[in-house]
């Protein structure tokens, strides 16, 4: 084989290498993946606040009505090239507290507890007359005052 064929065979070779790893997935976590052993520390009827704070650090979120419970939410998606993501694991961790800080209860819900929004592709009329892009870009063209300054009508 000759060393310019060589060269060649070796250029595609890595062209080809290149463009395999640009379209392996990604894997990303978002949020805060609490540790199962570190959660097991967390004692209902015995922990409060601040062990909890301690242990896990600041929730995601806290609840606004009602009993106060923090919650852990964490997702870990996948995405390859340019395709959309996937959700490959989805874990909200809550933490209940009675009046007095001290937990009451804990819980798990997965990517399965969820529910799937569906959205709607309606659009809310309004009043008014619809005008296109070229109404908007040329519709002001010779509206001005006389004296040079603005009109407040």
């Amino acid at each position: 084989m000759s060393r310019k064929r060589f060269q060649r065979t070796g250029l595609a070779i890595a062209i080809i290498a290149l463009g395999l790893a640009a379209c392996s997935p990604r894997v990303a976590i978002h949020g805060n993946m609490v540790d199962i052993e570190t959660l097991a520390a967390i004692e209902p009827g015995e922990s409060d606040k601040g062990r909890v704070l301690a242990l896990l650090g600041s929730p995601s979120t806290e609840s606004q009505f009602g009993q106060e419970t923090w919650m852990y939410i964490a997702r870990r998606t996948e995405q390859t090239a340019f395709f959309a993501e996937d959700v490959l694991d989805q874990r909200v961790i809550y933490i209940a507290f009675d009046q007095n800080g001290i937990v009451d209860s804990i819980g798990r819900l997965n990517k399965e507890d969820g529910k799937r929004i569906e959205y709607v592709g309606r659009e809310t009329q309004t009043a008014g007359q619809r005008i296109s892009f070229l109404q908007q870009l040329f519709g002001n063209i010779g509206r001005f005052n006389q004296d040079g300054a603005f009109s407040s009508q």
